[in-house]
C-alpha cells in the first residue's frame, strides 16, 4: 500500500505541477480598409497619405512650390516641381545682373522621379559658376507659370541663400532659407520668396500628385505628365509589385516571394489605363503593391476606382490590408 502511495506522489511531483500549456492564436490581419483621395478633376492637389493610421497628414496646391532644397548639414542638391511639369536650363559662366532672353539652342532638361534627389538635372553645382534659368510649367488650368531664373549664393550647414528674378531682372530678391530637421526636403516658393509647409518624412508614406515621367529612347517625347503615387524613400518606405496573385489571395507567408524597391516612381501611375476611345480612366485592379512600412510593417494595396461618386476624375480610390 506504502509503494502505491508513493507511486502517486511521484506521480504528482512530475506531472501535477506542469504548467498549462497556453494555445498559440495565429495572427490575424487587419481589416480592409477602402479610401479616396480627391486630388481634384484638374489634379490641383498634391496629398501627403499615412497607411497605418489611414489618415492625410498633409495637403497643397501643386503651384505652392517651384524648387525643392535638400535638407540637413550636407544637403546641396535641388529639384524643379515636377508637378507642374516644370523644365530648366543651367547657363555657366553668365552675368546674373545682365537681361537674359532663352537661347533657341537651349536644352531644357528635367528629374528623373525614381528618386528624391539622386537624379536631379541640376545635379553639382558647387564648384561651378552656373544660374538657371526655370520654366515653372503650368497650374491647374494648363496656363503657363512665367520663367524665372536664379542662382545659389551661399550653401553652409544651416542655410541656403538664393537669388531669383525675373529673365529681365524684375521683382529680383535674395532669401535665406533655413534648414531645418525631420524633412528631407524643403519647397520654396519663388512667388512667395519663402518656403511652404512640408509634412516630417516620420508622418507619410505615400505621395498622391502629378509628376513628370521620363521616357527611355523617346527623343521625340522625352517626358509626360502623369498622375500617380509617389513613395516615400527616404524613411525606407520599400514596394513589391504582384500582378499575377489575385489581391485576396496575399498574406503574410507571400512576402518571401517579393522583390521589393525603394524607387521613388515604384507604384508610379501604370495601375490605370487610359482610353481613348471610350476616354475613360480603367484601374488595372489585377495590380498589387506590397508596402514594407518604416517600422517594418507590411501592407498590401490595390487601386479601385479613379473617379468619385459624381464621376469626376482625379479620385485614386484603393484599398489595403495590413499583416499581423
Amino acid at each position: 500500500m506504502k509503494k502505491h502511495i508513493a507511486l502517486v506522489f511521484l506521480y504528482l511531483c512530475l506531472f501535477g505541477c506542469e504548467q498549462t500549456e497556453i494555445p498559440i492564436v495565429p495572427a490575424s490581419n487587419g481589416p480592409v480598409i477602402s479610401t479616396q483621395i480627391e486630388l481634384g478633376n484638374n489634379y490641383a492637389k498634391q496629398i501627403f497619405y499615412n497607411i497605418k493610421d489611414s489618415s492625410i497628414v498633409s495637403e497643397n496646391i501643386k503651384t505652392a512650390w517651384d524648387i525643392g532644397l535638400e535638407n540637413g548639414p550636407e544637403g546641396y542638391r535641388i529639384k524643379i516641381n515636377s508637378s507642374t511639369y516644370s523644365q530648366i536650363i543651367k547657363i555657366e559662366n553668365a552675368n546674373f545682373e545682365n537681361t537674359i532672353s532663352v537661347p533657341n539652342s537651349a536644352v531644357w532638361g528635367w528629374d528623373n522621379a525614381i528618386s528624391l534627389f539622386n537624379n536631379t538635372y541640376i545635379g553639382d553645382y558647387r564648384n561651378s559658376k552656373q544660374l538657371f534659368i526655370l520654366d515653372r510649367g503650368y497650374n491647374e488650368n494648363g496656363e503657363p507659370r512665367g520663367i524665372k531664373k536664379f542662382r545659389v549664393d551661399s550653401i553652409t550647414e544651416k542655410y541656403y541663400i538664393l537669388t531669383h528674378s525675373n529673365l529681365d531682372n524684375s521683382e529680383m530678391s535674395s532669401c535665406k532659407i533655413d534648414k531645418t530637421n525631420g524633412s528631407s526636403v524643403i519647397r520654396f516658393s519663388f512667388e512667395n520668396n519663402s518656403p511652404i509647409e512640408e509634412p516630417l518624412d516620420s508622418e507619410w508614406d505615400l505621395l498622391f500628385t502629378q509628376y513628370t515621367h521620363l521616357y527611355i529612347n523617346n527623343d521625340a517625347n522625352p517626358s509626360y505628365l502623369v498622375t500617380g503615387v509617389l513613395i516615400n524613400s527616404s524613411s525606407g518606405i520599400e514596394v513589391a509589385i504582384d500582378s499575377v496573385t489575385p489581391f485576396l489571395e496575399i498574406n503574410e507567408n507571400s512576402i518571401l516571394n517579393y522583390t521589393f524597391s525603394n524607387n521613388q516612381n515604384i507604384i508610379g501611375y501604370n495601375w490605370k489605363e487610359y482610353n481613348f476611345e471610350s476616354q475613360y480612366y480603367y484601374v488595372k485592379d489585377y495590380i498589387s503593391y506590397i508596402i514594407k512600412d518604416s517600422k517594418g510593417r507590411y501592407f498590401k494595396l490595390r487601386y479601385i476606382d479613379f473617379y468619385n461618386s459624381i464621376g469626376e476624375k482625379g479620385a485614386p480610390m484603393f484599398e489595403y490590408q495590413l499583416f499581423n
